[in-house]
Order: structure tokens, then C-alpha cells, then sequence
């Protein structure tokens, strides 16, 4: 058994292939790995396609580094897309604050706060008109 796995290891190793043109009498082109006898053509250099650059790169070190720095970027941009995203609901949320506070400032009725002794202390028209200014420009200014 050790023996069979030694020679199958051995016959793969000379897998150098050269290829070959072949051109016949009719004026067919073909590709083989062996030369034919009263063929035209001969050996074939391959080479790999060059880039579109027209420069060819030498594959870094680490060939899985070009994938590992593609996956990276992927995780930093849906991370930043999430990040958006809770920020525009955070901002959602604090405008529909400012607008529902707006609302109750323009409804008509009293607003009132407690105060240390649980009494409660209304809000003036002259601090209800100022902070009611002041909701407007806010909501103006950060809110879609």
C-alpha cells in the first residue's frame, strides 16, 4: 500500500506539460501535448493574458491578503451603513419629541411643572412664546 502511494506520488510529480501546433494538409490548426510527425508548427510558449494595464503584478506574499483586505472593507462599510442608519432613527426620534412639545406649546392649554414642594408652577405666555421660537428654529434647522 505505501509502496502504490510513493510511485502515485512520484509520476505526479513531472507534470510539466509542453504543447504543440500542428497545422495539416488542410489547413487545420491543432493543439497537442506530443509533436506529430509531417505537421507545420511546433512548439507553443504560453504565457499568461497581460492585464489591461499592460503592467503584470507579481502576486503579493500572502495571495489571500487581496481577499482578506475585500472582506475587511465589506465589514467596515455595512458597520458604517448600520451606524447611519441608527443615527437617522435616533434623529427621527428626537424631531417627532420636538414637534409633539411644539404642539402641546401651541394647544392652548396650561403647562405646568412641579416644584419642590409638588405644587404646581404654570408656565408663563412670554417663556411659552420664547421656548415655542426656540422648538421652531431647532426643528428647522435639524429636522427633514
Amino acid at each position: 500500500m505505501r509502496i502504490a502511494a510513493v510511485l502515485l506520488a512520484a509520476l505526479a510529480l513531472p507534470s510539466h506539460a509542453q504543447m504543440y501546433k500542428c497545422v495539416d494538409e488542410r489547413g487545420v490548426t491543432h493543439y497537442t501535448d506530443k509533436p506529430r510527425p509531417g505537421c507545420k508548427g511546433g512548439q507553443v510558449d504560453i504565457r499568461p493574458i497581460p492585464p489591461p494595464s499592460g503592467r503584470e503584478r507579481a502576486p503579493g506574499p500572502d495571495a489571500g491578503s487581496a481577499e482578506r483586505d475585500f472582506q475587511r472593507r465589506q465589514i467596515e462599510r455595512a458597520r458604517a451603513d448600520e451606524a447611519e442608519g441608527r443615527g437617522q432613527e435616533q434623529q427621527k426620534r428626537r424631531c417627532a419629541g420636538l414637534r409633539r412639545e411644539l404642539g402641546l406649546l401651541q394647544g392652548g392649554r396650561g403647562i405646568f411643572r412641579l416644584d419642590d414642594k409638588g405644587e404646581r408652577v404654570y408656565l408663563e405666555d412670554q417663556e411659552r412664546q420664547k421656548r415655542s421660537t426656540e422648538l421652531q428654529a431647532e426643528i428647522a434647522r435639524t429636522c427633514p
